[in-house]
């Protein structure tokens, strides 16, 4: 049975989901680590995983399991990923 989730408790739980996938990218990369990459990473990936919020306009009763799921598949593939992918969708060629 599905329950309908509360605002809260869909924002902490993509928040905590792209936070923790932009902070594992880090530990997984080769990258120096600094306090300027953990913040700018953090944070963008936190940022694309509220995107998946907006999945709510459209499906309403959404769960938290796929809700978070979701969040975790956008934080996953970054910025230059969803570029690519809305430029395909939109027909744009660079």
């Amino acid at each position: 049975m599905q329950e309908k989730l509360s605002p809260l408790e869909a924002l902490v739980g993509m928040t905590t989901t792209g936070l923790l996938i932009g902070l594992g990218q880090i530990l997984g990369s080769n990258e120096k680590i600094t306090p300027r990459l953990i913040i700018g990473r953090a944070m963008s990936s936190t940022g694309l995983s509220l995107v998946a919020g907006l999945m709510l306009i459209q499906l309403p009763n959404l769960g938290l399991i796929p809700l978070i799921g979701l969040s975790a598949l956008i934080a996953s593939l970054g910025t230059s990923a969803l570029e690519r992918l809305l430029q395909h969708y939109l027909g744009i060629k660079k």
